[in-house]
């Protein structure tokens, strides 16, 4: 299986789990932002999992991959501040030493309610 890059990996993600939670509605900016937090987070503990430390530079990166891809899928909706709050968010629940189980409840939330919308 050939190996995707970390932007279009995330980038599917951040689709993927925007697509479940608007279900054909309009979704807001606090659950798109909440849903980066997460997906941001999710890659840190990957690439720190995966090195045993993250760098800097990585961080950034994941950041700025994610900024990229809402300014264009919101068409420049989302502040500057609105990005520093995801950010700031997504560091503290990778404080969480619960962060591996928060996760995986919330995706699996946001999975669970589009399949129960379909119903």
């Amino acid at each position: 299986m050939e190996s995707q890059n970390i932007e279009d990996l995330i980038a599917l993600d951040l689709q993927t789990f925007l697509n479940l939670k608007a279900n054909n509605n309009n979704i807001s900016i606090d659950d798109a932002l909440e849903i980066a937090a997460y997906v941001s987070a999710n890659f840190m503990r990957i690439i720190y999992a995966k090195n045993k430390s993250i760098e800097k530079h990585e961080i950034n990166g994941i950041f700025g991959i994610v900024s990229n891809y809402y300014n264009s899928f919101f068409d420049g909706q989302i502040t500057e501040e609105e990005f520093k709050d995801m950010a700031n968010k997504s560091t503290q629940l990778l404080q969480n030493t619960s962060f591996d189980e928060m996760s995986k409840a919330f995706f699996n939330k946001i999975i669970t309610e589009s399949e129960s919308d379909k119903i």
